[in-house]
């Protein structure tokens, strides 16, 4: 009897992770496409630039993200199984900081090769605007979160 409870318990619980898990994603991917409805309005892409454009872009944004989560992620768990930034040595935080500057090299190199990469075929007023445009996006998405958490 406690197996089939425990079993029924386990499922359960895994049916809920896997429930929230597919939540995320979805919100994920909606944000992504809205990105993209506002980027594809605010810059009207000629036909073949979005062609050409939009496999760069999202490949770039994954790299991005990527950085981004063993940024936040990986080296927090790291600080978090040393025991907290209050109980790091200098060496630890030394190799620790050593490996958040190494992320803003390549994330700056990927910035880099992103926008030589497109502005072989957008113009750099273009690109100036992708930026701004990026930078627009999200501020909205952090207005609308907020709002979302006072509600």
């Amino acid at each position: 009897m406690k197996n089939h409870i425990l079993l029924f318990t386990l499922i359960f619980l895994s049916s809920l992770l896997s429930a929230q898990d597919h939540n995320k994603q979805r919100r994920h991917e909606k944000i992504r496409a809205y990105k993209v409805a506002h980027i594809t309005d605010k810059l009207n892409f000629s036909s073949k630039e979005a062609e050409k454009f939009w496999p760069i872009y999202n490949d770039y944004n994954n790299q991005i993200m990527e950085l981004h989560k063993e940024e936040r992620f990986k080296i927090k768990k790291q600080i978090d199984k040393l025991g907290g930034i209050n109980k790091l040595n200098e060496n630890q935080a030394k190799k620790i900081l050593e490996h958040i500057k190494s992320i803003e090299k390549r994330r700056n190199e990927l910035k880099f090769s992103f926008f030589n990469k497109i502005s072989t075929f957008l113009s750099y007023r273009k690109i100036l605007k992708l930026k701004v445009t990026e930078h627009e996006f999200n501020r909205k998405l952090l207005r609308k979160l907020r709002q979302s958490k006072k509600e």
